[in-house]
């Protein structure tokens, strides 16, 4: 059905890709697998008629094909579903099925009957247990999966690349999801499945191929397609591991004691000490993040913590910040920055009431505040043209920045990192790593959540791994490698 050969790409001096060939029969299911940084989205974008390889020759049915927008590989039959892709919460199935269709029509006007029957032929074969009335801002995450899946089958799918499509079910939806995705391939519709869950590959997948640096470096046959091996290919991580000296016997500044909060489901024990970076390390969805946010005191949490020896229960970011916490958020766009404001904004408003001219009058001391912002802009190594520009005009790289920026005038007893490098270019992580190192230097317990294995080896003094809901378990940097932590990440065993 599908045939790349020779499959090239060049960004400037990095090889995304390089001579990638695979092929993929109707009705057959290959799991693309790599780390972070591998080149599968690259890969994927090129499938899907997103961008264009610089060499090589794609062909669909035996047929060489020229994709010059993702309208043609649509035509073609190509639907690429990612875990996020939106749905209208207020439509139901039916409804979100028919976004960007032509509807059926009957005496001028719109047939919904024709519409509700065309999907539910196809959901009777895949979903039947699906509603298709119920609005899908009340569907469950698993179902609204069956609807995106359901969405691209009904529009004459005929290859489904399916990115990440589990990582934010627990272990009970994913298995549904499946099920609906077993009976799809049945209809002989064929599935490229990418994901960081290799018993799923392992369970669902004909075959596998593992990509890294840009080139596939193994491919499994049926039968050959075991989490073991697949870790193995995708290892040799060139990161540059933590070589920090930390001090054991220094106090614990943050202790976590039986803590659950949104999807860390299991009780949560862990301990930081001063000067220590904690790398909390797991696919989304596990818990990481949602520890974090317990401790900044952004989502409702049971148990109990304790900050520097006292009972610590913050209840919203305010008396998290009142406490000596702060935070990096995941989403630099909607909890971060307030990207239609000023880098001076941006970098005092969490602290505003110590920039102020009289105490207790909102009135702000302008000059204080830019005198400040200037001192925490070097400290980050922040490229701007002018305090007044507008956030949004600058990099990923330096919007990230100017968020670390807002916590450098101040000593942080707590720093909370969720995916501090995601999204930025090769300079500015490495930026963003010398900062962090500098954060635990100064004395702070650090708390860094990611999804990226080879940060948390380069970042962390210990590496708590998450899976599903909890912590699985706590290594230390002797202990810790590429093998072992995506082991305990993604392999049954460690749960």
């Amino acid at each position: 059905m599908l045939d790349l050969s020779g499959i090239s790409r060049r960004f400037g001096a990095t090889h995304a890709l390089g001579d990638v060939s695979l092929a993929l029969s109707e009705g057959e299911v290959l799991g693309l697998v790599g780390p972070n940084g591998a080149g599968k989205s690259t890969l994927i974008k090129i499938i899907a008629g997103a961008d264009r390889p610089d060499a090589g020759e794609i062909r669909i049915d035996g047929k060489p094909v020229q994709f010059h927008s993702a309208h043609d590989a649509y035509a073609a039959g190509i639907r690429v579903i990612h875990q996020d892709a939106p749905l209208v919460p207020g439509f139901d199935t039916v409804e979100n099925c028919y976004l960007g269709r032509a509807y059926p029509r009957r005496f001028g006007r719109i047939d919904r009957k024709a519409m509700r029957a065309a999907i539910a032929e196809v959901a009777a074969d895949i979903a039947p247990e699906l509603d298709l009335d119920m609005p899908t801002m009340f569907l469950p995450p698993a179902e609204r999966q069956f609807v995106r899946l359901l969405r691209a089958v009904a529009d004459k799918g005929r290859l489904l690349i399916l990115d990440e499509p589990t990582a934010a079910l627990p272990a009970e939806d994913a298995e549904r999801f499946y099920q609906v995705l077993r009976r799809t391939r049945e209809r002989g519709t064929s599935i490229i499945l990418v994901s960081h869950r290799l018993d799923e590959i392992a369970d669902f997948c004909n075959r596998a191929v593992v990509i890294r640096d840009g080139r596939i470096v193994a491919q499994f046959a049926e039968g050959e397609v075991k989490p073991e091996a697949m870790i193995a290919a995708m290892g040799g991580s060139t990161s540059e591991r933590s070589t920090r000296q930390t001090d054991t016997s220094a106090p614990k500044i943050i202790e976590i004691d039986g803590v659950t909060a949104g999807d860390l489901t299991r009780p949560a024990e862990l301990a930081v000490h001063a000067g220590e970076v904690i790398a909390l390390y797991g696919l989304a969805g596990s818990g990481r993040s949602s520890l974090l946010n317990a401790i900044w005191g952004a989502i409702p949490w049971v148990g109990r913590m304790r900050l520097a020896g006292a009972d610590y229960a913050p209840r919203s970011p305010r008396q998290a910040i009142a406490q000596g916490v702060s935070c990096v958020p995941a989403d630099r766009h909607r909890s971060g920055l307030f990207l239609s404001e000023d880098l001076v904004f941006n970098k005092t408003l969490p602290l505003l009431s110590g920039y102020r001219r009289l105490r207790g009058l909102p009135v702000p001391d302008v000059k204080s505040e830019r005198a400040e912002f200037l001192v925490a802009a070097e400290r980050v190594s922040l490229s701007y043209r002018d305090p007044k520009q507008l956030a949004r005009t600058l990099s990923g790289g330096n919007q990230q920045k100017l968020i670390f920026s807002r916590w450098a005038n101040r000593h942080s007893r707590v720093m909370l990192l969720d995916e501090p490098t995601e999204g930025v270019d090769v300079m500015a992580k490495a930026t963003i790593k010398d900062i962090i190192r500098a954060i635990a230097a100064d004395g702070n317990a650090v708390l860094v959540s990611t999804s990226d294995r080879d940060e948390a080896l380069e970042l962390g003094d210990r590496i708590a791994v998450f899976r599903q809901g909890g912590i699985v378990r706590i290594f230390t940097r002797a202990e810790a490698s590429a093998e072992a932590l995506s082991a305990a990440a993604q392999s049954r065993e460690a749960a």
